[in-house]
Formats: C-alpha cells, structure tokens, sequence
C-alpha cells in the first residue's frame, strides 16, 4: 500500500514538472487528455494575442520586439508568483492550518501578487524594454498578459498533480484567469477610454436630440423669408468684368456687391488666412432693425456661411439699407473646372416659420428606404429559411453521430465525389453551349452546372463507395485494403494539407511578417503541410483497420459547423460590399448581405433547437424500423416547428 502510495505521488511530481515544461502535458499524459489540449490551447491563445495586442502601438508593428519583450516580462513574473506561492505554502504548513485560515491567505495571496506585480511594474518593464523600445509596445498590456499566462501556467501545474489523484478539480481558476486576461487585452484593442467618453459626453448631445426627436427636419416649414443675391466671378482672368452688378430696386429687397470679379482668400496648412478681394456690399428694402446672414454658394451649388474673412451678420438700419464689406472667402476650385466660375452672394433675413403637413423631401426618401429595407428583410428571411432548413439539420449533433460508414467505403465516396463533379462539367460544357453560355442564358447555365455537377458527385459518392466497400469486404485480402485504406486517406490528408500549408502562408505569415516572404514560403509550407496530414491520416486509417468505421456524420457535423460559424462571423456590411462587387450597388447587394448572413444565423438557432428536442419520439420511431427521413418528418419536426417560428420571426425583426 505505501509502495502504490509513493508510486503515485512520484508520477505526480513528474506530471508536474511536465506541465511546467508544457503546459497540459501531465494533465494530457496523466488520462484527462482534453482537459491537458483545453490548457495548452488556453495558453497557445493568450501568448499569441499578448504578443500581437502589445505590438499594435507602433504603426509597423515589430512582433520580434513584442516576443522578446513578452518573453523577458513572462520570465519574471513566473519568479515573482512562485516566490509568493512559496511563501503561500510555508504560511499553510506553519500558521494557516484551519480551512478557514487557508482560506483567508488563499484571498490575501492574490492580493498581495496583484500588488506586487503592480508595484514592481516600472521595473519589470524597463529590465524587458529599453526606452526608445517601450515607444513602441504597450508594455504594461504586455506585463498584464504574461502576469495572467504565469498565473494560469503556475495553477496548470498544481492541477496536474491533482489529476492523476482520480479527482477532477474544479477549472474556474483557469475560466477566471483566461478571462481576465481576454479583458485586458481587449481593453486595449478596442481602445477603452472611459474618462474621455465620461468628459466629452456633451459632444453627442446634439445628433442625440436630433436622433430622438427628428420630426423637424421630416415635415416642409413655409417661410416668409426676404433675401436677396448677386453673381461674382472668382477668380477673375486678365482682361474679365464678371457679371453685371445689380441695379437698386423700389419695391424688393436688393443688394449691389462691387466689385463682381476678384480673387479667392486663401489658407496656409496653420489655417492663416491671406485676404482675397475686399467686396463692398450694400441692400435696401430689408425689415428694418432685424439680423440679416451673409451665404456664400460655389459654382458647383453647395452654401455655406464664410468665416474668418468679414461681417457675416449684422443689424439692417432703420430704413431698411446696410452697408457692410466682406472679402471674397477661401473656396475650392477643381482643377479640371472649365470657364468662368460664378458664384453667388445671398444676403437673407430669416422670417417666422410655418408647420405644414406635407413631408420633406428627406422623410419622403427615408419612409422609400424604410420599405425597401422592410422588404429587403423579409427576402432575405424567406430565402434564408430554405437554405438554412438543410444545413440545421447537418448541424445537428444528435441526428448527425449515428451516421456512419466504413473506411473504404468513405474514401471511395471522397474519390467519387471529385470524379463525379469532374465528369458533370464535362457533359455540361456542350449543353451549355447550345443554349448560348453564360451571358446569353445565365439561368439555364446555372441550372445545367448545378444539376450535372451536384447530381455527378453525388452518384459517383454512392457508388464509388459501395464498389470500394465491396471489393474491400468480398474480394481483397485485409492487408490490401489496410494499403488502399492508408494511401487513399493518406492522399486526402496531404491534399487538404497542401492548401492549409498554402492558407498558413499567406494568411498568417503574410500577416505577420510581409506577402513578399509568404510568398517565398508558400510552397514550402504547403508541401510540410501535405506531408503532416498525409502522414496523420494514415496513421490514423492503419488504427482503424480493415473494414474499420468512420463517423461519416460528425466530419460532415463539423465541417457545416465550421463554414456556418465562419459566415456568421463576418458582419453583414462585409458581405454587402462583396454583393456590391458582384452585382453592383442596390436593394439586390442588400438582399444578398441579409440571406447570407441569415442563412448562417438560422443555421445555427435551428440546429440548437434540433439538438434540444426529447429524444424519446425519435427512438420510439427507429425502434418501430422507419427510415432517417421518416424519423425526420414524424419525430423531429414536430418537436421543432415552434421554436422554428419563433427564431424566424426574431430574425426577420433584427
């Protein structure tokens, strides 16, 4: 007894020390094999995306930098907190020997590491940067996130030598520490600014009233405004007069500008002004004693109110005249403008306003839009049920695990699949032809690819999986259908790592470092890639064995889960700007965006529903021998049509 005592505490130190080497290895080695990929991924994630978040400060982002930095600070916050724990274990074998004493220096121990490495930060940071590096890394973050990586890598070794006492400890430590660092670091992606949105709030006041109460601007106001306007040319060429100046008027309100032909005020880059013409203004026949405006509008039509160049508004004289001046402002002129650039001066005196009930012509087009979007929804919702209904249900776990085929008949379906897509395009290219190609019959082109392509894979899936499962089962000996079996997926493996190794390349040392060097790499990394999966596959087919079982229906599972996780991942502006691309803009781009994104959506809540549903109907009807549709339609859609209407109409309403 004390000999298989000793035995187990010797192999949970050496669990221990594994997990301080890599963290999940002796929770992996020592049984809880998820549990030790759960920790090592949890740790594979959080370095990754301390290192990247701590390098964005600088406009090029120097990764090595931020490694190097992140390496150093990991290091010594790894000391710092096995020195406290140290501490923390004398305290418990000397003073702390009650539960509740445990637990008090259990909560005084995070306090004073929290302290501690708060304390120390400067130093730390400046022992891993030096100060023309800490200009560019956020080297707190970085601190922070190796701090919470040390605590978590630290907690991964005590758990490892839990484990292989058959107990199953808890892992909200590593929940709370995965989570604080995930907040940190996202604190500082998203640029958190907390005191700055508290002292500006006062910025948003206006759009938020307008926001909130926007009637204003959606009915027409009849105003009994009087104003008045002349023409000026700017600037004026050698040898031009401009427009003719107007005349005083005995019973309208006028204005005089002299001279109408100048030059434009222009701006340095510090925004002093350097005065353009000095125009002298003068008007009669305004209400007297009322504010009148001064509105400058370009050739191309747009007003605005010029500042910093005169008296913009003033008081009108008892008599109804002014006289003011006012020179010509900094205005614009396109490069490729052609002729003479007239421009308008209008002096107005605001009038009382009044309500009507007809609609401004911006509510007219945003009730147009309002229905276009309102349509544009309830397309995209339709559409979106349909396509969604087939994937749900490939998304479903419970209906999906109890699909399953032989090995060889899988490869010979993975096999027949490509052949028969191969061969459909070939008999459709003739057809297509003869009923004029893409641009003469776009429809029926579709409708002959997908018919002849879709329908060729799946026939040749069928059979050429029932002939490979056949000749595997009746004619060939078990050692030639373990080859079959190993080349056969060891050839999937290395053509899906082939493109993998190609992905990696470009979309993450292209990232990372420069597209130049993926470029480079590319080739190399899709042939390691292909090398990798051929070789995993094929172990993987030799374990199986002869006439071994393959869940057929947890890979498809997986891979709808995958494409539909991914799809709903990217907001649907994104797929609005690649539906702009493809048909151009309009309510069509939009319908596009919106069913893509639902069909992922629903996807995703029908396959929930799916896999909620009691299981009892769906084994009472197997039981009785019906079919997979049959056990579909009897004892799955009744379960799951109100749920159905429920997530459609919440989709339908977002």
């Amino acid at each position: 007894m004390a000999d298989s005592t000793n035995a187990s505490s010797e192999r949970s130190y050496v669990q221990a020390v594994l997990s301080l080497i890599i963290p999940g290895l002796g929770q992996a080695l020592g049984g809880a094999r998820n549990r030790g990929i759960t920790i090592f991924v949890t740790q594979a994630t959080l370095i990754g995306l301390t290192i990247w978040t701590a390098a964005q400060r600088a406009r090029f982002p120097d990764y090595g930098l931020s490694t190097r930095a992140f390496g150093l600070l990991l290091g010594e916050t790894l000391a710092l907190l096995f020195f406290l724990i140290a501490l923390y274990y004398l305290a418990n074998r000397t003073i702390a020997r009650r539960a509740t004493t445990r637990a008090l220096a259990r909560t005084i121990l995070i306090l004073v590491a929290i302290g501690a490495v708060g304390l120390v930060s400067d130093v730390l940071i400046g022992s891993a940067l030096s100060p023309e590096e800490e200009g560019q890394l956020y080297g707190l973050t970085s601190l922070a996130g190796a701090a919470l990586v040390a605590a978590i890598w630290l907690w991964n070794v005590q758990d490892a030598s839990v484990v292989l006492q058959g107990k199953a400890p808890s892992a909200s430590n590593l929940i709370l520490l995965g989570s604080m660092a995930l907040l940190v670091l996202g604190t500082r992606v998203t640029q958190v600014d907390l005191p700055k949105a508290i002292r500006e709030y006062k910025d948003t006041q206006i759009i938020l009233r307008r926001i909130v109460w926007p009637w204003r601007s959606a009915f027409v106001y009849e105003a009994d405004d009087v104003s008045a306007q002349a023409k000026i040319q700017a600037p004026c060429p050698d040898g031009a007069t401009g427009p003719a100046p107007n005349e005083p008027q005995d019973d309208v309100a006028w204005i005089v500008v002299t001279p109408t032909c100048g030059e434009l005020s222009e701006r340095d880059q510090q925004g002093q002004v350097e005065f353009g013409t000095l125009m002298i203004i003068e008007g009669g026949n305004f209400v007297p004693g009322e504010v009148a405006n001064i509105q400058w509008q370009n050739p191309i039509g747009n007003p605005f109110t010029p500042r910093g160049v005169g008296e913009v508004e003033f008081a009108v004289g008892n008599d109804g005249s002014f006289r003011t001046e006012l020179y010509m402002p900094d205005v614009v002129i396109a490069s490729t403008a052609q002729g003479d650039q007239i421009h308008t001066l209008r002096v107005i005196q605001l009038g009382q306003q009044t309500f009507t009930l007809e609609f401004s012509r911006e509510m007219k087009l945003a009730l147009q839009e309002m229905l276009v979007t309102i349509m544009m929804g309830m397309m995209a919702t339709f559409v979106g049920i349909v396509l969604s209904l087939p994937f749900s249900f490939m998304a479903a776990r419970n209906l999906m695990s109890g699909i399953r085929s032989t090995l060889e008949g899988f490869i010979g379906g993975v096999f027949g699949l490509v052949l028969g897509a191969w061969l459909g395009l070939i008999v459709a290219r003739p057809l297509v032809n003869r009923v004029g190609g893409l641009e003469a019959a776009p429809i029926q082109t579709a409708v002959i690819y997908t018919l002849l392509v879709l329908g060729g894979a799946l026939l040749f899936f069928r059979l050429a999986g029932n002939l490979l499962e056949t000749l595997s089962r009746r004619a060939l000996p078990a050692a030639v259908s373990v080859g079959i079996s190993v080349i056969g997926l060891g050839f999937i493996g290395g053509v899906i790592g082939y493109f993998l190794g190609i992905g990696f390349a470009h979309g993450i040392l292209g990232i990372v470092y420069n597209p130049e060097l993926a470029d480079l790499l590319a080739p190399r990394t899709a042939i390691i890639g292909a090398v990798m999966l051929a070789a995993i596959f094929g172990t993987q087919a030799y374990r199986i064995g002869p006439r071994g079982e393959v869940t057929t229906g947890q890979l498809l599972y997986g891979a709808v889960r995958t494409v539909l996780n991914i799809v709903r991942s990217i907001e649907p502006l994104i797929w609005a700007l690649i539906g702009i691309i493809w048909v151009g803009p309009g309510p069509f781009a939009g319908f596009i965006a919106l069913t893509v994104h639902t069909v992922a959506a629903l996807g995703k809540l029908y396959s929930e529903a799916i896999e909620s549903i009691d299981p009892g109907p769906i084994e009472a009807l197997q039981a009785t021998g019906a079919n997979r549709l049959q056990t579909i339609v009897y004892a799955v859609v009744p379960q799951v049509l109100p749920p159905f209407i429920a997530f459609t109409i919440y989709r339908w309403d977002i």
